[in-house]
């Protein structure tokens, strides 16, 4: 295997598009329901089997059909899913996802069986000597992150085989004392804006009030970077939605721009941001170009419904 990504993958419900909930009636009619697989390590190793990288996902799920389908969907897509742990203590994890008109959604999930992947459940990883590895989520793996990620991580440091990671909700409240002791090892960071300010600890100041939106964010992308960099990151990615994403090393800095786009659904962009740039980094590409090229995809992964149902196409066009 070429990249195997580490974390989550649960079984989403989408339901589109919805209105102002305010609005709702008891029973009302809508264009779509599907099911899909979903998590972001699920997510990042389709985009990165469809780009033909050979890709491996170690998460873990339950005992249960909606295993079942996340296999099949894995399967579909060549992401290699024979070392997933499986656990009889949780069921799968599985995402209620509604999408409004403008493309946006709202997430409610229950906390499931990709919570408790375990020391154990990714003992294979490095036997498979990879090119690189992604956990998908920092946060988002309590059990691994507590015993075994931080090994993990240094092993693979030593060995030269490239670490990625990305940021999930910090659900626990842990702020950067949950992350920073992972920091040193992981060879490019690439959190989203939102969770970036919340771990960099930013703070509002005055002289930002005459600042537009665009460019409060962008010197917060840049505020949230250094930050990083101070805690050991060697190559940082702030992902900036729609706006783009900011990238900071020590030989590189600047500002990729997403293409203006119409979302029909943004579920999954960053996930497929990540595994675009994780794809053109092992190709050898600059931070630079691989930005680029991952945020074309990103933006041409929101003109279809689902976190990664639709393979992409067209975007060296």
């Amino acid at each position: 295997m070429d990249v195997i990504c580490i974390g989550t993958a649960v079984l989403d419900i989408l339901a589109s598009p919805v209105g102002d909930s305010r609005n709702w009636k008891e029973k009302q009619r809508i264009s779509e329901i599907r099911l899909s697989q979903g998590g972001d390590a699920c997510n990042q190793s389709i985009r990165l089997s469809d780009a033909g990288v050979p890709t491996a996902l170690a998460a873990c799920v339950g005992q249960d059909t909606n295993a079942d389908a996340l296999r099949h969907f894995l399967e579909e897509r060549n992401v290699d899913v024979s070392h997933l742990e499986v656990t009889g203590n949780a069921a799968t994890g599985t995402a209620l996802i509604l999408v409004d008109e403008e493309g946006e959604r709202r997430t409610f999930s229950v906390k499931g069986a990709h919570s408790l992947l375990s020391r154990e459940g990714c003992s294979w990883v490095l036997q498979e000597n990879p090119k690189a590895i992604s956990i998908a989520s920092l946060f988002c793996l309590p059990e691994l992150e507590e015993d075994g990620l931080l090994e993990l991580l240094m092993d693979a440091k030593k060995r030269g085989i490239l670490t990625f990671a990305d940021l999930g909700s910090d659900k626990r409240g842990q702020g950067i004392d949950g992350i920073r002791r992972f920091l040193p090892y992981i060879d490019y960071f690439l959190p989203s804006i939102y969770d970036a300010k919340a771990m960099a600890q930013s703070r509002e100041n005055p002289e930002d009030s005459g600042k537009t939106e665009d460019s409060r964010e962008t010197e917060d992308a840049k505020e949230a970077a250094r930050f990083f960099r101070g805690q050991g990151c060697a190559h940082v990615v702030i992902k900036c939605g729609k706006s783009g994403v900011y990238y900071l090393s020590g030989q590189e800095e600047g500002f990729s721009e997403a293409l203006p786009v119409k979302p029909v659904d943004t579920t999954g962009a960053g996930d497929c941001f990540c595994a675009l740039f994780i794809n053109r980094i092992l190709a050898g590409c600059t931070m630079k170009e691989a930005c680029a090229y991952a945020c074309r995809g990103a933006s041409l992964s929101t003109l279809f419904p689902g976190a990664s149902a639709v393979p992409l196409s067209g975007i060296d066009d």
